[in-house]
């Protein structure tokens, strides 16, 4: 049997238009993609808004707009909304850059009631979920919000939620509940603080309270992490294929990432991953 797994638009289809943009996520599923991912931060005003860093000046025009500060926790959705999405790479992705400062920055609202989302797989990462919760921020709660005001299920979306930060998901998990699917993300240098590997009991431990554990791939490709995940009743993913971070040619690198025998991979160019899946199908 061949290779069987899904592609995932990594905050849409990035390589192509600016990263986190209603645009990028259109285009992500007109390219195929079996689901969409997306970070999610907090403005002053406790609004969700789809973007990956705190500091807006990395991937938006902000440090143009003159606002009192670049920083998401300092300004309210109404000062941002004259604030544009910028290319996170533009030296490596030049088309991209080409559509600087036309795109707004999405809200959590926008994207989950965006009709051509119907019936789709979305995928939310919950982004500093300590930070908010030390300084008294209800992110989980503004989150459940918007899912229930989205009528997700009578609109057959189904959605994923994931995070780095164990006790953040497991909370979310607590209150979101049945809403959604829950999958613990992991990297060589960000686990749980009492592990320095994925050791089996934290294995364990992780499908005692989730559905999934996606991991950067250069953990699973001189390991059997694979193997003993998917043994656990555990889904298995791996992040991030993109062309510019292959080792080696390109489509190489992506059909050895595809052979890993993870059930979906995050993607930067996903149409590129998708024709090697077929190919290897």
């Amino acid at each position: 049997m061949g290779v069987v797994l899904e592609v995932f638009g990594h905050r849409g289809a990035c390589g192509y238009l600016p990263e986190n943009t209603m645009e990028s996520f259109e285009l992500a599923f007109e390219l195929g993609c079996s689901a969409i991912e997306f970070d999610v931060v907090l403005t002053k005003d406790l609004v969700t808004v789809i973007r990956h860093d705190r500091d807006f000046s990395i991937t938006t025009d902000i440090a143009s707009r003159n606002l009192a500060s670049v920083m998401v926790d300092d300004l309210e959705l109404a000062e941002l909304s004259q604030v544009r999405a910028t290319e996170r790479y533009p030296d490596s992705r030049a088309e991209s850059a080409l559509q600087n400062g036309k795109y707004s920055i999405p809200t959590l609202r926008e994207v989950l009631t965006n009709p051509k989302f119907d019936g789709k797989h979305l995928i939310v990462e919950l982004k500093y979920g300590k930070h908010y919760k030390e300084a008294g921020i209800d992110m989980i709660g503004a989150v459940k919000q918007e899912i229930e005001k989205s009528n997700a299920e009578q609109r057959g979306l189904k959605l994923t939620i994931e995070a780095f930060e164990f006790s953040v998901l497991r909370e979310a998990k607590k209150r979101i509940g049945d809403l959604a699917k829950y999958v613990f993300l992991s990297a060589p240098d960000m686990l749980p603080e009492e592990y320095d590997e994925l050791t089996d009991d934290l294995l364990d431990e992780i499908a005692e309270n989730f559905d999934g554990l996606s991991v950067h791939y250069s953990m699973i490709l001189k390991s059997d992490l694979v193997e003993r995940t998917k043994q656990r009743g555990l889904s298995m993913f791996t992040y991030t294929a993109r062309t510019e971070t292959a080792e080696g040619e390109v489509r190489a690198w992506f059909e050895r990432l595809a052979s890993t025998g993870v059930d979906g991979i995050f993607c930067d160019q996903p149409d590129l991953m998708i024709d090697v899946v077929r190919s290897l199908a």
